[in-house]
């Protein structure tokens, strides 16, 4: 009886620690750029291997930031907050930004998370807001 009350004990522990393995938050971890794309009405630039390496976004439970590293200061963007995952969208709520007018703004992207590559795609910023013909797309490996 003590052997079976045992056996018990050491399988419901095995089924917390294993559902505890799985309540951590699917992004949380250090994803690095693995192709970067911006599009206007008349330009798309993109940005892959070592020009995409310099961007990192860095994920807890609640909170994200995002560095990118450029040739000097105004090449060099951070931003970083709260935010949401949903089932194929993720939003940023930005609470600091190296470009000051978009702290405070919350922005909603579509995204798909695969194993360990995580790609987003959505609106892009100007003048403060959503410019609808301007596009985002950003492909992430995780590296943790």
């Amino acid at each position: 009886m003590k052997v079976k009350s045992l056996l018990i004990t050491a399988l419901f522990s095995l089924c917390l620690f294993n559902l505890s393995l799985f309540a951590q938050a699917p992004l949380e971890g250090t994803w690095q750029a693995t192709y970067l794309e911006f599009t206007t009405p008349d330009t798309t630039f993109t940005r892959s291997g070592e020009q995409a390496a310099s961007q990192i976004k860095v994920i807890n439970k609640t909170h994200f930031a995002t560095i990118a590293q450029g040739t000097n200061m105004e090449s060099s963007m951070f931003n970083g907050g709260r935010y949401d995952l949903g089932k194929d969208t993720y939003t940023e709520h930005l609470e600091y930004f190296s470009m000051p007018a978009q702290i405070g703004k919350s922005f909603t992207f579509k995204c798909t998370l695969d194993k360990d590559k995580w790609e987003i795609t959505g609106p892009v910023v100007k003048d403060g807001e959503p410019a609808p013909d301007w596009k985002l797309k950003e492909v992430y490996k995780r590296i943790d």
